[in-house]
C-alpha cells in the first residue's frame, strides 16, 4: 500500500518507463520523449530491428516482444525488472488497425485487433502492475483513440478495441489507487504516422480517391485542419507520467484537434 505520499517516480523524468510500439510511429516519439526526460526506456516491439533516433544513441533499450503472446509480455517484463531493478512507467502505445466494411472484416482481422489493442494492454499491465505495486507508486498510460469516441465508418472493430481500452483503464484506476498506481488514457485523433497513412491509402483506393483528397478530408475533420505530429502525443504522455500529474487518475485525455469539439 502507498504511504499517502509521491506516487511518481523520485524527481521528474528520474525512472524506469516501458513503452510498447516503441519501434516507430507514435511509440517511437513516446520512447524518445522519455529518454530526452531523464527515464531508462525499455521498448518492446514486434520489429525490434527499427527503433527512434534515441535508440541511438544508447538511452533506448529496444526488445522484440510480441504484446498479444502472454509469454512473450511475461518474458519482457521480467527481463526490465531484472536488469533495471525497477519499472515507474509503462505506456501502451502498440497497435494494429485492418480498415473495411464491416461484412468485408474476416474473423482473423477481429481477433488480431482485440488481441493487440486491448489483450496486449491488458497483458502487460497484469506482469507489470506487481513491480509497481512493490515500490508503492507508478504511472500506466494507456493509448487508447478518439476512434473510441465517435463512430467512423470501416473503423467497426478498431474503435471498438479503443472504446474497450479507456473502459479498461477506468476500471483499473480503481483498482490500482490504494497501491498508489494511476492510470489515465490518451485519445488521439489523426496523427501523422505510417500507420495512419497505410490505412489511408487503403480506404482511398477503396473508394477510388487519391490519397492527397482523403488526407484533406480527413484533416477537415479536425478544427485545426491538420494532423498532429506524433512528439505532440509524446509530449502528453510525458506531462500524465510527472508528478505535475499526480491527482490525474481514471481520466481519458482527448488530443484530438478539435474534433470531438464539434
Amino acid at each position: 500500500m502507498s504511504d499517502g505520499g509521491s506516487t511518481e517516480p523520485d524527481g521528474r523524468g528520474a525512472g524506469v518507463v516501458v513503452v510498447t510500439g516503441a519501434a516507430r510511429g507514435i511509440g517511437g516519439a513516446i520512447a524518445e520523449r522519455f529518454a530526452g526526460g531523464g527515464y531508462a526506456v525499455r521498448g518492446l516491439d514486434v520489429e525490434a530491428d527499427e527503433g527512434p533516433a534515441a535508440l541511438e544513441a544508447g538511452t533506448v533499450t529496444l526488445a522484440r516482444c510480441d504484446v498479444s503472446v502472454e509469454e512473450d509480455v511475461a518474458a519482457a517484463i521480467s527481463d526490465v525488472e531484472r536488469q533495471a531493478g525497477a519499472l515507474d512507467v509503462l505506456v501502451n502505445a502498440a497497435g494494429v488497425i485492418v480498415v473495411g466494411p464491416v461484412e468485408e472484416l474476416s474473423y482473423a482481422d477481429f481477433r488480431r485487433m482485440v488481441e493487440v489493442n486491448l489483450g496486449g494492454q491488458w497483458l502487460t499491465v497484469k506482469y507489470a502492475v506487481g513491480a509497481m505495486k512493490r515500490r508503492g507508486r507508478g504511472v500506466v498510460v494507456n493509448v487508447a483513440s478518439v476512434s473510441g469516441h465517435v463512430g467512423q465508418v470501416d473503423h467497426v472493430i478498431y474503435g471498438s478495441t479503443k472504446g474497450a481500452v479507456i473502459a479498461f483503464t477506468r476500471a483499473l484506476a480503481l483498482e490500482l489507487a490504494p497501491f498508489g498506481i494511476r492510470a489515465v488514457t490518451i485519445s488521439p485523433g489523426s496523427v501523422d504516422t505510417e500507420m495512419l497513412r497505410s490505412d489511408v491509402r487503403s480506404e482511398a483506393a477503396r473508394l477510388g480517391q487519391s490519397f492527397e483528397e482523403l488526407r484533406a478530408a480527413r484533416e477537415n475533420e479536425q478544427a485545426l485542419r491538420r494532423w498532429a505530429d506524433p512528439s505532440e502525443i509524446a509530449g502528453l504522455a510525458f506531462f500524465l507520467a510527472s508528478p505535475e500529474a499526480g491527482f490525474i487518475t481514471g481520466a481519458d485525455v482527448l488530443i484530438d484537434g478539435g474534433w470531438t469539439a464539434r
